[in-house]
């Protein structure tokens, strides 16, 4: 992508990112997103101060069903090397995927998959892929049980 059209992504991601915070409404918060380029499925609940990748929100991909509780990060790139130590800057996409259900201040750190049905607790950091119909709390994020269970 040419630095023109990545500038250009960047100037929507960042004028539509006040309405989608603060929108009145689930759908509208989420058409918000999807106006700053986010992909979000149909009937995805997105909660206040939901903050989708500043920078690279088409980077993540939201499916039908999911739920993201206010005040939630879904992060698709990470700056912290190219800061502290001059390395590279890594951008990767971060899934959510149908049905699932993140809490209120959830953190999904880059190039992150949580699965279909699984569930994510309040004020998780995600730093591992979570499987399918599994529950996860803490920081970092580690497995409570699995549907199963």
């Amino acid at each position: 992508m040419s630095e023109d059209a990545r500038g250009a992504n960047h100037v929507r991601a960042t004028v539509f990112l006040l309405p989608a915070f603060f929108a009145p409404t689930s759908s509208l918060r989420a058409a918000f997103h999807r106006l700053r380029g986010a992909d979000i499925g149909d009937r995805v609940e997105i909660g206040y101060e939901v903050l989708i990748d500043n920078l690279y929100p088409e980077r993540v991909h939201i499916e039908k069903s999911a739920t993201v509780s206010a005040r939630s990060t879904i992060l698709a790139h990470d700056e912290a090397r190219a800061y502290a130590r001059g390395g590279t800057e890594k951008v990767t996409d971060t899934y959510v995927r149908e049905g699932a259900f993140l809490g209120v201040a959830v953190v999904v750190l880059p190039g992150i998959t949580i699965g279909p049905k699984a569930i994510v607790g309040a004020g998780s950091v995600v730093t591992k892929d979570v499987p399918a119909g599994t529950i996860v709390i803490g920081a970092p994020a580690k497995e409570l049980r699995t549907k199963d269970r």
